[in-house]
């Protein structure tokens, strides 16, 4: 509860707080590789940073659910995107209480990963809301050192795993079952995209 709090809490500046350079957020998302008409499910949303670039790879016939446990921060997704898209569906939930019918084309944990703290729980999760052949993607536009870092100055606010080298992680997701297609772990990303 006390990650909720906080996250609600900082919603209506963070997107002073924490900047996300468009010309990051385009390399990850070229590494990504979505397409027209997919559906993506955009986990821990947040205040959407990433929901209009997801919109012009998917165009007005895709589908975005873009799912938050922090109110608030919904709260201000909705408002800068509800008229500008209608496409999106934004979900105020526990990501591991989330029931859905959809199969999503792709699962994006963008900058939230460490924050999900069951990982097989979440592993399981995430394989159960894919389709065939969906991908998942962990992604950060820092280095793990430098969100790591972040989030040792914040630990007394929240509570959040650390950011492990790459090759652990892989070696976690191919334990699930899911199939490593890109990774990346250097001084400005942390990029895993896996296939199911």
């Amino acid at each position: 509860m006390k990650d909720k709090q906080y996250f609600n809490d900082l919603a209506h500046k963070w997107d002073e707080i924490c900047t996300h350079p468009e010309e990051k957020i385009r390399y990850v998302m070229d590494k990504i590789n979505i397409h027209k008409g997919n559906s993506v499910l955009d986990l821990g949303s947040g205040t959407g940073v990433i929901l209009p670039y997801i919109e012009e790879k998917i165009g007005p016939n895709g589908k975005i659910t873009a799912l938050d446990f922090a109110e608030n921060m919904i709260k201000i997704s909705k408002e800068k995107y509800k008229d500008l898209y209608k496409n999106i569906n934004f979900v105020v939930n526990d990501f591991y209480q989330f029931k859905t019918e959809i199969s999503y084309d792709y699962v994006i944990a963008y900058s939230c990963y460490p924050h999900f703290k069951d990982k097989k729980a979440f592993f399981k999760k995430v394989n159960g809301l894919l389709s065939n052949n969906g991908k998942f993607v962990i992604a950060h536009i820092e280095s793990k050192e430098k969100i790591n870092s972040i989030h040792n100055g914040i630990e007394s606010s929240i509570n959040s795993d650390k950011l492990q080298p790459i090759h652990m992680l892989e070696d976690l997701v191919k334990s699930h079952g899911f199939e490593v297609i890109y990774s990346e772990d250097s001084q400005d990303y942390y990029i895993l995209v896996c296939n199911k």
